[in-house]
């Protein structure tokens, strides 16, 4: 069962004070190789052709899974792709999707993406369908790509991110439709938003299993009288929900679900985001740490 998953390295989050020094991503990418742990990684988009080469060469060399998020790049120029506005929804489509063409410089096996903010229940269903129309024109340009797919990450609707895409029954009855015109479109499953919209963790695995082609182990504030509710990309444990009983029990439930076959593994990441004054690598071995410790218990 263990061959459902396989670990990934979530490098834009881990080292998000260096997201944007490109020669330092490679540099990490190279170390993270080096650790002959993680059997793939997660980084933003790259820009410089040399050093996408770089990457693209590396990850086939050490059999490494790429992933990257389109969602640093959208929100740097204030793009949305579910916007109401059809002129910004149009200009964040195109930028969409030339990103597609510089992700497939690094060999990228996932493309993957947010929605926009929820605009309420009054214009919920063009927003819907407004994005619904983004991802199938998106999704025709990562077909031209035969290793790569498109996926999206629903986020919480109320609490925090307040996003278009959230709820998980509501998200697959609505990707499910869309997929016979976005064939390579799949859910990235996330604990920290699926808490946020106090789901039960489990019900929501096993609803969008069908769908899902990666799992992210984060943690959150779930009281909104607390401090730092919300999703902050926090450290695992306490104050937060995410255990490492909690995390196993995610992993477990996975390891018995019936996951899209076609994908072979799929990757499970332990997102948490480092700060400036953070030692980073030290971050990365706590991370590594929590989530091998997890996944033996989840083996138990």
């Amino acid at each position: 069962m263990t061959n459902k998953l396989y670990p990934s390295a979530h490098i834009a989050e881990l080292f998000y004070p260096l997201a944007n020094d490109e020669n330092a991503i490679l540099h990490i990418i190279r170390e993270i190789a080096d650790i002959d742990y993680y059997r793939g990684f997660e980084i933003g988009i790259i820009h410089q052709p040399k050093i996408s080469r770089a990457i693209r060469t590396l990850a086939e060399q050490t059999q490494l899974n790429v992933t990257q998020w389109l969602t640093f790049e959208l929100l740097k120029d204030n793009l949305n792709l579910s916007s109401l506005d059809p002129a910004l929804r149009e200009k964040s489509i195109l930028r969409a999707c030339e990103l597609v063409h510089l992700a497939a410089e690094c060999g990228t096996n996932k493309l993957s993406l947010v929605s926009g903010s929820d605009p309420g229940n009054t214009h919920r269903e063009e927003a819907k369908k407004g994005f619904a129309e983004a991802l199938v024109r998106i999704g025709d340009v990562v077909g031209q790509y035969h290793n790569m797919l498109l996926q999206v990450e629903p986020l919480d609707r109320f609490a925090h991110k307040c996003q278009l895409i959230g709820p998980t029954d509501e998200t697959v009855d609505w990707m499910k439709a869309l997929r016979p015109d976005c064939p390579k479109l799949y859910l990235a499953w996330d604990s920290a938003h699926v808490a946020l919209n106090e789901e039960d963790l489990i019900e929501s695995l096993a609803t969008a299993a069908p769908l899902i082609s990666q799992l992210h182990l984060a943690n959150a504030i779930l009281d909104p009288q607390a401090q730092g509710y919300g999703d902050y990309h926090m450290k695992f444990g306490k104050p937060g929900f995410l255990t490492a009983g909690k995390a196993a029990q995610i992993i477990r439930t996975a390891l018995s679900l019936k996951l899209p076959e076609e994908l072979g593994p799929i990757s499970l990441a332990i997102e948490m985001r480092s700060a400036d004054q953070d030692d980073l690598w030290n971050n990365e071995r706590q991370a590594r740490e929590f989530l091998q410790s997890a996944w033996l218990e989840a083996l138990d």
